[in-house]
């Protein structure tokens, strides 16, 4: 039997994408990296486009593992306690949105500050949601 999952997808004020296609395709890749870790996430924040830098010890440099779009998930428990998971979901190419991999960080307070000093995952009034989009999924530990 499979379960529907209801996700809300969001972004930072104005960096909605206007095509359908490729914000379809960024969803489903948000989707698939939270996923990777068997996890029901119920909000996404799509953080960026695809790049090929990341911080290491601080430091802005070109990430080994090479190009990624740089999420933030919440299960139901973090949406009650106000933290999130950063994690990078990696593509195939620069202009690509086919999944590879997925690293994920520590779970963080949601006021933590990005580099650029705002905070990570702000107040919905501060970010645009995308439509809603469910997925199905055949448990692998139910009984039949």
């Amino acid at each position: 039997m499979s379960k529907v999952n209801m996700v809300r997808y969001f972004f930072y004020k104005r960096c909605l994408p206007e095509d359908a296609q490729w914000l379809q395709a960024l969803v489903a890749l948000a989707y698939q990296t939270a996923r990777d870790r068997k996890l029901y996430p119920k909000a996404i924040l799509i953080r960026s486009v695809v790049h090929a830098t990341t911080s290491i010890n601080g430091r802005r440099q070109k990430d080994p593992l090479g190009p990624h779009v740089t999420f933030c998930y919440k299960d139901e428990a973090q949406l009650a306690k106000g933290t999130h998971v950063a994690c990078h979901g990696y593509v195939a190419g620069g202009n690509s949105l086919e999944f590879v991999r997925s690293t994920h960080a520590g779970e963080k307070a949601d006021s933590s500050k990005k580099s650029s000093g705002g905070v990570v995952w702000p107040s919905e009034e501060q970010l645009e949601e995308a439509p809603e989009i469910g997925y199905g999924h055949f448990p692998e530990d139910e009984e039949k």
